[in-house]
């Protein structure tokens, strides 16, 4: 991964692989539930603060809580969110099964993993804009040259380019595992 200077690109790849993690394909993965909170202890709290997850088959999710008392709080979180499954209550915790997905739902998510992209290049760009404004300003104000900013711009620039060639590639990554029978 190239060095960045002006744009923090960890975190914007970072972000953006999280977001398509929470994508699901053809295995499914603990990351689906990452946007999922559930209401325990008087307050909101991610799955992976209060239980073990497991795949023991790749269509499904073994939730186990570590406090039995919150398997219905858990269920009621599931339920209210958009992931199209209904959770098993087995006693110990949690079972989620996922259809198999079908030709139509993989184009679909691959429209959403598309869209993710183009909003990830829309935060890079803006962030590009603040730096830009924020040399723009130091140069009004005497504090660097027209010949530095220019400088700063090109350098910034590839910075740019370099990001969204990486959130390209990351968006091709996961299209190639969406579309994977």
């Amino acid at each position: 991964m190239p060095n960045y200077k002006y744009i923090t690109a960890k975190e914007v790849t970072d972000r953006y692989h999280k977001t398509l993690a929470g994508i699901r394909s053809g295995r499914v993965n603990s990351a689906i539930l990452e946007t999922i909170t559930v209401e325990a202890y008087g307050s909101r709290m991610h799955f992976h603060e209060l239980a073990t997850i497991t795949v023991p088959e790749p269509g499904q999710l073994l939730i186990t809580p570590f406090d039995k008392s919150l398997i219905s709080a858990m269920s009621k979180a599931i339920q209210d969110s958009n992931l199209g499954v209904t959770p098993m209550d087995d006693g110990a915790g949690l079972r989620l099964t996922f259809p198999p997905l079908t030709e139509e739902t993989r184009k679909v998510r691959v429209k959403e993993v598309h869209k993710l992209q183009e909003d990830a290049k829309i935060e890079i760009r803006l962030k590009r804009q603040d730096l830009m404004k924020a040399k723009k300003k130091e140069e009004d104000d005497g504090l660097i040259s027209e010949t530095e900013l220019g400088i700063f711009e090109k350098e910034l620039q590839a910075e740019v380019d370099n990001l969204n060639k990486e959130v390209e590639t990351i968006t091709k990554e996961k299209e190639e595992e969406l579309m994977k029978i």
